[in-house]
């Protein structure tokens, strides 16, 4: 039996959504402060290109939007990152995996954005907000493994 449309835009959307989430699984491995260095503003930069790309993707799944712009396929911390020679400090290493991956997660989302083209796929906009609430909450509870942990107890009163 052929696969209605339907049922595609759910398997590919499924399939894309896993290896997001596996590649963020990843990122939180960065999280460990013995193997990697990395500061406040490093993690942020990271998960606002992440929050930026879930927003940017998500256009596209709206009535009637055309894009003028091509969609963003690489996130770099910056330009300066240039390749090192055998002994890479904890910091550069971070850096360098950090973009690696999320790299992986721009080219999968970018997929995703193919799946808005409704004369291949049909979709509800409860599948969509589904699709997109699992990725905002996949960042959420990545970005934790990064947050400081409460060291104190304090009563809210």
């Amino acid at each position: 039996m052929k696969e209605t449309r339907q049922e595609k835009f759910r398997r590919i959307a499924e399939t894309r959504m896993t290896r997001i989430f596996v590649n963020m699984n990843l990122i939180a491995n960065l999280s460990n402060k013995n193997q990697y260095e990395y500061s406040e503003e490093d993690v942020n930069k990271l998960f606002q290109a992440y929050e930026d790309k879930g927003a940017e993707i998500r256009l596209f799944f709206e009535p009637n939007y055309i894009s003028n712009e091509p969609l963003k396929e690489t996130f770099s911390f910056s330009d300066a990152l240039e390749k090192s020679n055998g002994n890479e400090s904890k910091h550069k290493k971070f850096l360098r995996i950090a973009e690696n991956r999320m790299n992986r997660i721009f080219a999968d989302m970018n997929l995703i954005a193919n799946l808005s083209n409704k004369r291949n796929y049909t979709y509800t906009i409860q599948e969509v907000d589904e699709l997109f609430q699992a990725y905002d909450d996949k960042g959420n509870e990545i970005r934790a493994f990064f947050d400081p942990l409460k060291e104190e107890f304090t009563f809210s009163n």
